[in-house]
């Protein structure tokens, strides 16, 4: 297997590979052509999503915009009124030192004590307690000089009207700073409104057009389907074509020693275990067991099946269910993914070959996903996402491949430990929740003034290999300081599109990326905090100038880093939508014109059934499924309590607001969600406890764990 530009998987293949055995009982029915008003659809639901994204980023710019124009009018407010407060106390205290010094000049005149005052000085000095300024004038010839401790005084309150006068002109200035920044703030309000109206007139005009890219990405996974199995086909046949008698895999287990008429398949410039060739009228074949043909035909008769949570079939597979069903009864898996790994022999990702189990992860995430070979880079898997088993390509993320017919491996397999945030990665399906950044603070990669917003994230192109952007650009001058923007653990790359690349592990899942470094001033393995300095902007690998190129992944897809620049959290999408912009054939009803994902509408009308059991009434709900529309219209009249538009897990339909008692902390309703919610998948987040910065009571998620 040699990388790719991305990815890089690139399965071993002799020639025009795939067929025979027991084929899959949909084999022979031809994938029917879109229907015309699917052909009609001018972008695809990958280009609407990244159409949406360049959106959601443009008003996710404006809004941090705002939200530090405001942070910097409060800041300012709050240092005039400082400023002003200070100006108050100095006036008072240089009013007070002239009062004394009034006092003393009045009591040395009236005594007769001579002073080196002038009279004006003197009169300056009374001014605080005569009664008759004229009167002291008209006797100035009386009062020529006073003691030494008149004069003392006299400088002492001449020296407080100094300080009081420049912490005056000090409060002037600030007061004119705050001034300027709240005019600041509110035009960049403004700004953010007409952004809010724009941004919701556009998604509007997007919506009729989802419907059709939904049915048109149907229809392309489907044709994907198709291929991948005619490819298979046409395999098996050159197989049945050359007379091929398919081996135990026990006989092809140890290259060194096959059967006769067969050779060794090599791959990476060694020979390949559990696999080999043979040579037909001068035609070279690959040769895999009858076990690994077995495994592949019916993970293809898999194919198309509905996806449920830890189901087995024969109707409906989990992750594991449909990977467990494709290998059985020559290898049984163990009940979780994790327990996968160690029981059999993996091979190095240039020896993969169809049949091979496939499993995906990373050492803070665990193992979250699994699935079946193919060539081409694919593999067939049970994803929720899609919402069935679909032939998909193998994920960023692949953590280990192993063939069941090599047995036990030769040396320990350890799984990695899964993280908390495992249970949002089930399946392929990184949406299922919110995404908080909980590794300590978070900082922007490059510091105030340093640069610019260039290219966002999900801009299409065929510069880029994946078609669209999968970062956020920041030009900025070689050189420039680049930070972590949290904790984590680094580690550097050198791919060719990037030149100097630093990968940061946050945990859980999450990474960020940063590209086309011109220094990296980090070493694997180092622990960073947040604000770090890690390397300098640069212009390495494929760029078109100096900048940083920053990404942020999450279970290895990148997703859009605005949300997570303007607020440290996100939420990520499912089945291809942008938040907010899911087309209504893809939710499900709940009652009351409200609107869930499919599988959260399941559960919630099982949680619903089960409350009106306990309580005698309805469930009551305010608010499900939020449009990017009406996220904007909320944001534009709460901004202080509204998610940021594009980070809203009602935007996802995953999310409700209850009413009904659950609205308030500790009644018998609240207290019945919390301990019988999760049974059924709907839990009540930590940001939304009493005592946390923002207390909903009212406000739950889905998010049921991932048993498979």
């Amino acid at each position: 297997m040699v990388l790719g530009n991305r990815r890089g998987l690139r399965f071993a293949a002799l020639g025009t590979v795939l067929a025979v055995m027991a084929l899959p009982a949909y084999a022979g029915t031809p994938t029917p052509p879109p229907p015309a008003s699917v052909t009609d659809v001018k972008r695809s639901l990958e280009q609407l999503q990244a159409e949406a994204a360049v959106l959601q980023a443009d008003f996710a710019k404006a809004t941090i915009a705002y939200t530090n124009a405001l942070k910097s009018a409060e800041t300012a407010e709050a240092a005039a009124k400082k400023a002003e407060t200070s100006a108050s106390t100095v006036t008072a205290s240089a009013d007070e030192e002239r009062r004394k010094l009034g006092v003393i000049t009045a009591q040395a005149y009236q005594m007769g004590i001579p002073t080196q005052l002038g009279a004006e000085s003197i009169l300056w000095s009374l001014a605080p307690v005569a009664e008759n300024l004229q009167e002291i004038a008209d006797r100035q010839t009386a009062i020529q000089q006073l003691g030494t401790t008149q004069t003392a005084q006299y400088n002492k309150a001449m020296n407080a009207g100094a300080v009081a006068d420049k912490a005056k002109t000090e409060a002037d200035a600030k007061r004119a700073a705050a001034k300027a920044a709240a005019a600041r703030a509110q035009q960049l309000g403004n700004e953010v409104k007409q952004k809010a109206a724009d941004a919701a007139s556009r998604a509007i005009d997007q919506l009729p057009e989802l419907d059709g890219a939904s049915e048109l990405s149907k229809q392309l996974q489907l044709a994907r389907n198709q291929q991948a199995l005619l490819r298979w086909q046409a395999y098996l046949t050159e197989l049945t074509t050359a007379k091929v008698t398919l081996p135990p895999a026990a006989t092809i287990k140890n290259p060194a020693a096959l059967p006769a008429g067969l050779g060794q398949l090599v791959a990476g410039g060694q020979p390949v275990p559990g696999a080999a060739t043979v040579t037909v009228a001068g035609k070279t074949l690959r040769v895999l067991s009858a076990e690994t043909i077995r495994a592949v035909n019916q993970a293809f008769n898999l194919v198309g099946r509905a996806y449920a949570i830890d189901a087995t079939g024969p109707d409906q597979y989990g992750c594991l269910g449909a990977t467990t069903a494709a290998w059985a009864p020559y290898a049984k898996l163990p009940n979780t993914i994790s327990k996968v790994y160690p029981g059999y022999q993996q091979v190095p990702p240039d020896q993969i070959q169809p049949g091979d189990i496939m499993l995906m992860g990373s050492r803070s995430l665990g193992l979250v996903h699994i699935g079946v070979a193919l060539d081409n880079d694919e593999m067939i898997a049970s994803d929720e996402a899609k919402g069935s088993v679909v032939v998909t390509p193998v994920p960023d993320n692949l953590w280990a491949a192993l063939r069941p017919t090599l047995g036990a491996p030769t040396k320990a397999q350890v799984s990695p430990t899964a993280g908390s945030g495992a249970v949002n990665f089930r399946c392929g399906n990184t949406g299922v929740s919110s995404y908080n950044v909980g590794t300590g603070a978070w900082t922007w990669p490059l510091a105030d003034g340093t640069y610019e917003i260039g290219t966002p994230f999900g801009q299409s192109g065929s510069m880029w290999s994946t078609g669209f952007h999968t970062g956020q650009d920041f030009p900025a001058a070689i050189g420039t300081p680049v930070r972590a923007v949290t904790a984590g653990t680094v580690r550097v790359e050198h791919p060719s599109w990037a030149g100097n690349l630093i990968r940061i592990d946050h945990g859980n899942g999450f990474e960020t990326l940063y590209a086309h470094l011109s220094q990296v001033n980090v070493t694997d393995g180092q622990q960073v905090v947040a604000g770090q300095r890690i390397g300098a902007v640069g212009t390495e690998g494929n760029s078109t100038g100096p900048h940083l190129h920053f990404e942020v992944r999450i279970g290895g897809d990148p997703v859009n880093p605005m949300p997570f620049l303007a607020t440290g959290s996100a939420t990520t999408g499912w089945g291809g939508y942008s938040n907010g912009m899911i087309p209504s054939s893809k939710l499900c009803a709940i009652g009351s014109g409200h609107m869930l994902r499919c599988d959260a509408a399941a559960a919630y009308l099982q949680l619903a059934g089960s409350f009106k059991k306990a309580f005698g009434k309805n469930l009551c709900i305010t608010d499900s499924y939020r449009s990017y529309q009406a996220q904007v219209s909320l944001y534009s009249r709460k901004p202080s309590l509204a998610a940021l538009p594009g980070t809203s897990n009602h935007g996802w339909g995953v999310a409700v607001d209850l009413c009904g008692g659950i609205d308030k902390y500790n009644t018998a309703q609240y207290s019945w969600m919390k301990s019988h919610a999760p049974a059924f998948g709907w839990i009540h987040p930590d940001w939304a406890e009493q005592g946390s910065n923002r207390e909903e009571p009212w406000h739950w998620e889905f998010g049921r764990a991932n048993r498979s």
